[in-house]
């Protein structure tokens, strides 16, 4: 009886440590959006998107308006989601929503002309999406580890 009462309190100790280590781990630093919220927040907004091609990182594949039948490579100025650091959120396919506006364009070379937009601030879009075979990473938010 007692050594049934030991492994019950070990094995209770030991899943009070990995939640407690879980929640140290992954923080919430930022949370997602999610997509029927986008209609409340007021401003105006532009969904991009990261990518890697040459002139370019980022493209616009829609605003407050809806999604857009071609998406535009553009320029990404101010506070953008650069600041994410681990490639496994930036290689996810995740869909960001910055805030701010058009301002110009930017010769980046080789004839080629894109549009500058200025933001001012960002979210990103329920679900997270990570690159990564870990199934129990936050899918609701941003940790204080994809920032380091």
């Amino acid at each position: 009886m007692r050594r049934c009462i030991a492994i019950t309190c070990i094995i209770l100790t030991l899943l009070v440590v990995l939640v407690v280590c879980y929640r140290l781990i992954f923080v919430p630093a930022k949370q997602a959006v999610r997509q029927d919220e986008l209609n409340n927040l007021g401003k105006p907004y532009y969904l991009i998107q990261w990518i890697q091609v040459t002139g370019s990182e980022w493209m616009i594949i829609g605003d407050q308006n809806g999604q857009y039948e071609q998406p535009k490579y553009i320029v990404a100025k101010g506070e953008i989601p650069s600041i994410v650091k681990n490639y496994d959120i930036a290689t996810g396919h995740n869909t960001y929503i910055c805030y701010g506006e058009y301002s110009g364009k930017t010769d980046i070379g080789g004839g080629e002309i894109l549009e500058t937009y200025q933001f001012n601030g960002w979210d990103i879009l329920y679900p997270v999406k990570r690159n990564t075979p870990i199934p129990f990473m936050p899918k609701g938010y941003l940790c204080k580890l994809d920032f380091k």
